[in-house]
């Protein structure tokens, strides 16, 4: 399966500037399609110009901020990735440098002497 270009965090990174690129082809396809105002090359192609080089440099500018994000994403998770992997390699084997004469069995309300603690006294009881 292919894997995508952004994912779907930085699609939502990115949304503040993708509503403003759909108003702005919006109304380029209004004035183009349509024609509201009479056409006048003179106006009409500085009106279209306007509109459309800000829509360029906003899709460039939203390109570029796409790659950046997904950039410091993937460092960060290889950061995060090398910082769990030191982690795991710091762990040091408890079992080893703790070893004790005792058996491996821990009894279950016992004493050191194996002997039961709990009392079934009557003064306990109360």
């Amino acid at each position: 399966m292919a894997e995508r270009v952004f994912t779907k965090d930085t699609m939502l990174d990115l949304l503040v500037n993708i509503i403003p690129l759909g108003i702005m082809a919006f109304f380029i396809g209004l004035f183009v399609l349509w024609g509201p105002f009479s056409w006048d090359p003179l106006y009409s192609t500085l009106m279209l110009g306007i509109i459309g080089g800000s829509f360029l440099l906003l899709a460039i500018l939203t390109y570029i901020s796409a790659v950046a994000i997904e950039g410091d994403a993937i460092k960060s998770e290889e950061a995060g990735r090398a910082a769990h992997a030191e982690d795991e390699s710091a762990v040091v084997d408890t079992a080893e440098t703790n070893a004790t004469d005792t058996p491996d069995e821990t009894p279950d309300a016992t004493g050191d002497d194996g002997t039961d603690e709990r009392k079934d006294s009557p003064e306990e009881a109360v």
